[in-house]
């Protein structure tokens, strides 16, 4: 991407930013206006201590401006229970997956380990079963073939 291609994404970024900035300031003022215009109507004849006696019915006035923009909002509402039923199962089949290949990596390490040492104690037993076949010193030789018969090696 390029410099400029990022300063007009930029540029269209804070333009979005600065519109919403004016719409919120906006409903704003609509709703501070109608509570300024109740004070102004009772207060503004009366004097500084009619607009004094005005303040509190202009912030009442406004909170129930308030009040009824807020209750024009929708409502958040709980998910259908289909939905957290099915998030629900996602998460479970998720979870059982993730649990089996854990499981089948760590029990193939431990079979891995297990081979290992398998095979090191084979090849400590073959080197020490050699030494144990050898017969005694001035004894003939003897070899042993694969169906069982002896022969004096010569």
């Amino acid at each position: 991407m390029t410099e400029r291609g990022f300063d007009d994404f930029f540029d269209d970024e804070l333009a979005l930013e600065e519109e919403a900035e004016g719409k919120v300031a906006a409903e704003d003022v609509s709703v501070a206006s109608p509570g300024a215009k109740t004070a102004a109507a009772t207060g503004g004849a009366a004097g500084d201590e009619g607009a004094a006696s005005a303040s509190p019915a202009a912030g009442a006035a406004a909170a129930t401006e308030a009040a009824a923009s807020a209750s024009d909002a929708p409502a958040r509402q709980a998910p259908p229970f289909w939905m957290v039923l099915v998030i629900t199962a996602i998460a479970l089949l998720l979870g059982v997956i993730i649990g089996y290949l854990l499981g089948s990596s760590a029990a193939m390490g431990s079979l891995a380990s297990a081979q290992a040492d398998a095979a090191a104690q084979q090849t400590a037993d073959a080197a020490s079963d050699d030494a144990s076949y050898a017969l005694p010193e001035g004894h003939p030789q003897v070899e042993v073939d694969t169906d069982g018969t002896a022969h004096v090696a010569e």
